[in-house]
């Protein structure tokens, strides 16, 4: 497969997956779903007033993980052709990639359960929580990766220099997500919450803005990279 096509896959593939995984905002909209420290109460009356449209994006949600692996793993090819056998940033890339998906595809495991616990308000608090508190950290899970493309952008040239600088900003949002696990007040910063949702859209934005990228048919492959005595990438 030449590179034409294959980048378009890629940039295809990471489209679908982004807009897949934040398909379940509009069928909820306008509202979003308790924060951590809710009552059992507003828990089931939420996920019983929006049991459809949560079952249906949780389950597209997991869905998106396969285009979503095509965009991964056709990214850490690239960065592996231009490091060559001894580089290591496209395993890091992979294997960060790898974790962060399966810890994001579980958490939404967690929140397809939710809606069929309503009757329960103490099994809605319970599992309402433990969504919650997973759902930050999947910003934490993410974090790896975010920052691995981002300084393998930096160093191998494969990615334009701007995105490395947008990886940044994305990485900083994903650890003010990550905090929402450790706290209920206040209600904003708690996992579930106005920052837990600003994170989880950004790192989307994220994968859509690379799946862009790909899409526009990146140049061809810098040259290979070797290793300066100081052990940074030279082109």
């Amino acid at each position: 497969m030449d590179d034409t096509r294959t980048n378009r896959m890629a940039g295809r593939s990471g489209i679908v997956f982004s807009v897949l995984s934040l398909i379940v905002l509009p069928l909820v909209a306008p509202t979003a779903p308790p924060a951590l420290g809710s009552s059992g109460a507003a828990f089931s009356f939420y996920f019983d007033d929006h049991r459809f449209g949560f079952l249906l994006g949780n389950y597209l949600g997991v869905a998106a993980f396969f285009p979503g692996f095509v965009q991964l793993v056709v990214l850490a090819s690239r960065f592996r052709r231009v490091e060559g056998p001894t580089g290591w940033f496209s395993s890091l890339i992979l294997t960060t990639g790898t974790f962060a998906y399966a810890v994001f595809a579980c958490s939404l495991v967690v929140f397809q359960v939710l809606p069929f616990v309503t009757a329960s308000h103490s099994e809605a608090h319970a599992l309402g929580s433990l969504a919650s508190v997973w759902f930050a950290l999947d910003g934490l899970a993410a974090l790896p990766l975010v920052l691995a493309v981002g300084w393998a952008a930096r160093e191998a040239g494969v990615l334009p220099a701007w995105f490395a600088r947008f990886s940044a900003l994305v990485a900083a949002l994903l650890l003010a997500m990550s905090a929402g696990s450790m706290t209920v007040h206040p209600a904003w910063l708690a996992g579930g919450g106005v920052v837990t949702g600003i994170g989880f859209i950004a790192f989307f934005a994220w994968t859509f803005v690379l799946g862009i990228l790909f899409l526009r048919n990146l140049p061809p492959d810098p040259k290979p990279c070797d290793k300066s005595a100081d052990g940074s990438l030279q082109q």
